[in-house]
């Protein structure tokens, strides 16, 4: 028998989300979480983002945190959180590991943009002491394991928005393994602002110029791109044994994730979405989940992968929701909150839906658009992520 691997606890931040509380209230109330904007746009057009404008006041006013990228507070936050409900405030006589998924990490922040414009001009003495960190991912998930007390094994996966799903298949190797009894696993990314909207424009990967009806949303054939956004998550993972010698909750059971590459050409589009559907194949083994939660993100290509999924693997009878209508795709976090909003729904007995959309195009497809309120065992998450990654993950209740 498999050692199970369980979770113990979670943690959030996200747009309009400060905490556990509030994703619940969100997910399970189907908020609309996401903002328009006409400051980032080439010349001025509507966008739509999902920011975080509360919640960092404790980073944000001690001197000690001053310095470090917002994603690294983001990250800090959300596992403070995540250690808390899994009661594991002294780590010191635990094997334990972080891993943390980032696909942007510090690239959007103003020091770093400065001091390339410095680098170019040849001014060295502008350039701050602190640049190449903000230049390394890996000096986030540094920091954030800093913060944590944590000194064991500390990693960072970078594979566009697939990062923190695949951080958590790195994490499961090491807990069976037994290398590890500990793992906080997550995601953080922040990059909303004007370098995010010119590169997506170039792409044609974000709407320009349309409304909340219409743009960034899943599951519409009118939605022209999705909503950049930022976030971060953090779950606590453990093998079932060690977390029932603690007496502590069980929130639920990662079962197995998937992942692999489309293996095309990255200035490329992969439409027939072949590698996605054999992840979710494998990932499923057969068994037919109370739902998907999806990738879907009003990318046309990418959301007629999910249809082709939901055809060939289900025959259209599995519920389909996207909660990236509610709080848009914050990059590399996108995947452990995935995670989090499934055991949620496990947890409160729920599916949170996938909000703004009529559906148009998507027809046959079985779309959550309203919460249905039932219970929820098994659940399996479709990520995508920029450069070509797949992973899927499958979720259960802990029995």
């Amino acid at each position: 028998m498999r050692d199970k691997i369980v979770v113990t606890g979670y943690g959030v931040k996200a747009p309009n989300t400060n905490n556990i509380g509030q994703y619940i209230y969100n997910l399970k109330n189907g908020v609309c979480c996401l903002d328009t904007v006409t400051d980032l746009s080439p010349n001025g057009e509507k966008t739509i983002i999902g920011r975080i404008h509360s919640g960092l006041d404790e980073f944000e006013s001690d001197k000690r945190f001053k310095r470090l990228p917002r994603a690294t507070l983001l990250g800090m936050a959300s596992g403070k959180e995540a250690l808390n409900q899994a009661r594991l405030s002294n780590l010191a006589d635990k094997k334990v590991g972080l891993f943390f998924g980032i696909s942007v990490g510090a690239i959007g922040e103003k020091l770093f943009h400065d001091s390339i414009i410095h680098v170019n001009e040849n001014n060295y003495r502008n350039v701050p002491i602190t640049f190449s960190h903000f230049s390394n991912y890996h000096s986030i998930t540094a920091e954030i394991a800093h913060y944590l007390s944590i000194k064991g094994i500390t990693k960072t996966i970078t594979t566009g928005c697939t990062s923190s799903l695949e951080a958590i298949q790195d994490a499961m190797v090491y807990l069976k393994s037994g290398i590890i009894d500990v793992a906080v696993v997550g995601g953080t990314d922040s990059l909303v602002n004007k370098m995010a909207c010119f590169g997506f424009a170039k792409t044609k990967s974000i709407p320009i110029n349309q409304t909340l009806n219409v743009g960034a949303v899943p599951f519409n054939q009118n939605s022209k791109g999705f909503a950049i956004s930022e976030g971060s998550g953090v779950i606590i993972l453990e093998r079932e044994e060690d977390a029932r010698k603690r007496k502590i909750e069980i929130l639920g059971e990662i079962e197995n994730i998937v992942s692999n590459n489309d293996g095309v050409h990255i200035y490329s589009v992969e439409e027939t979405g072949e590698q996605m559907i054999s992840a979710l194949k494998e990932v499923i083994e057969g068994r037919t989940p109370d739902y998907i939660n999806s990738q879907a993100l009003g990318i046309q290509v990418n959301d007629r992968i999910e249809e082709h999924c939901s055809k060939i693997l289900f025959n259209h009878k599995v519920p389909y929701t996207s909660i990236k209508s509610m709080i848009g795709n914050p990059y590399g976090a996108i995947g452990v909150l995935q995670v989090i909003s499934s055991l949620i729904s496990i947890n409160h007995g729920f599916i949170p839906p996938t909000i703004r959309t009529n559906k148009e195009g998507y027809e046959e497809m079985n779309i959550v658009t309203e919460p249905w309120h039932q219970e929820v065992n098994e659940v399996a998450i479709t990520n995508h992520g920029h450069g070509g990654n797949n992973a899927c993950a499958y979720i259960k209740r802990h029995k």
